[in-house]
């Protein structure tokens, strides 16, 4: 006790699995690599997620966030559990030492593990395949133990990336193989995944997100035979989340750039951003543009619905609105347009449902003239950005917005 009160003072970042006092060293102790993940569970039915740092065959080293001390059982099989009870003051911070108070198995009850039941945490899987295969015909070993470490390699994979859940679906019901066990699946969802693999006979994927909208799942169903399957459930939440720091770092860097170039009359914007820009002043015309011949017919309205200004402006703002509905057409099919005045501002928007331009063509496609993919706006955007006073762009998977304003001086004023 004493020992590890003066380690936790002294050397709070020593491992306690380097210590020979946490779990004593002996022939039988083993320091699984990785830690094995399990739940421990109290007498209430609370759940706590731990990992066995180190173990022998009659007690573990556990890192978790379950009270000590405190009893619990932790179910390694379908057949098989064991109760433990947490040492007071053997570890440190969320690792200590617990106690094997009895393993249950079918076959009745013991004080500690067996020879099988240890080497199933402790051991690596070449021991587990070894032991496995030695009581098979001489010929078939190699054979077998290539096969199964091959498929073991596999496994290990999974739980390198520490986000997967192993299942088997069965008669309705699901049965943990191995993975996370934690992992709180959305389970009404991965019954419909998997009764959809099984009936189809093929392999099915969803990606889901959780009810509380905090969690994203990437669900695999895969069938076995036609009333059984395997589930294969990743936790992707970090990876989407990171994925979309990312996003947001690279845009605010072409954000920047692309301000400091053109003066600061080019805005990329994001989707709420645009929202304000689209709803700002009062409204003068809008439109609809499907086939080239609506273009015309564009133009036309907007100039009845513009105030009365002179031939050189009027002209910039129908240049700029043909540009903008070319491109709209040409890259998704058509788009919507309107005209805003807010004082002595017109704005000329535009917006499609496109593919959006790829973040690493948006320098390029805005800036060089000329430059042109099947996504770019052409060297009609270096006309718009000519003749504009500022442009604000939004692009994505899901379409584009462009709005374009421009000073106006009125007849009256001239």
């Amino acid at each position: 006790m004493r020992r590890c009160l003066e380690c936790a003072k002294k050397e709070p970042d020593r491992p306690c699995v380097e210590c020979q006092y946490f779990v004593q060293l002996s022939p039988l102790r083993r320091v699984p690599s990785p830690p094995v993940r399990v739940l421990l569970e109290d007498e209430h039915g609370r759940q706590y997620p731990a990992r066995i740092l180190v173990l022998n065959t009659t007690e573990f080293g556990l890192e978790t966030e379950a009270p000590v001390p405190g009893r619990y059982v932790i179910r390694l099989q379908e057949n098989l559990w064991v109760e433990v009870a947490g040492v007071p003051f053997k570890g440190k911070n969320n690792v200590h030492v617990f106690d094997i108070l009895c393993v249950h198995r079918k076959q009745g009850t013991a004080r500690r593990l067996s020879r099988e039941e240890y080497q199933l945490l402790a051991g690596s899987a070449g021991e587990l395949i070894q032991e496995i295969s030695r009581h098979l015909p001489e010929h078939l070993q190699d054979l077998v133990r290539e096969k199964l470490l091959a498929e073991v390699e596999k496994s290990e994979l999974i739980n390198a990336l520490r986000v997967g859940k192993v299942m088997k679906y069965e008669g309705g019901r699901f049965r943990y193989l191995s993975g996370q066990a934690d992992l709180d699946l959305p389970m009404e969802e991965a019954e419909k995944l998997m009764r959809q693999a099984i009936r189809q006979a093929e392999h099915r994927r969803e990606v889901i997100i959780s009810a509380d909208g905090q969690k994203v799942f990437d669900l695999h169903g895969v069938p076995f035979d036609h009333r059984s399957g395997g589930l294969l459930a990743f936790d992707i939440t970090e990876v989407i989340e990171k994925e979309r720091k990312m996003h947001q770092q690279e845009m605010q860097a072409y954000r920047e750039a692309i301000a400091a170039v053109t003066g600061g009359r080019l805005y990329l914007v994001n989707s709420g951003e645009m929202e304000k820009v689209i709803s700002e002043g009062t409204e003068l015309a809008r439109g609809e543009v499907r086939q080239t011949h609506d273009i015309p017919e564009a133009r036309r309205a907007m100039r009845e619905a513009l105030p009365v200004l002179d031939s050189r402006r009027q002209h910039a703002i129908a240049l700029c609105l043909t540009e903008a509905l070319a491109n709209a057409l040409k890259h998704a099919g058509g788009g919507c347009w309107q005209a805003r005045q807010s004082g002595d501002i017109v704005r000329i928007i535009v917006q499609d449902r496109g593919p959006g331009i790829k973040t690493s063509e948006l320098a390029r496609a805005t800036l060089m003239q000329h430059y042109s993919t099947k996504n770019s706006l052409g060297c009609g955007f270096t006309l718009m950005l000519y003749y504009a006073d500022h442009l604000y762009l939004n692009t994505g998977p899901s379409g584009t917005a462009l709005a374009l304003d421009f000073g106006i001086k009125t007849g009256q004023d001239q």
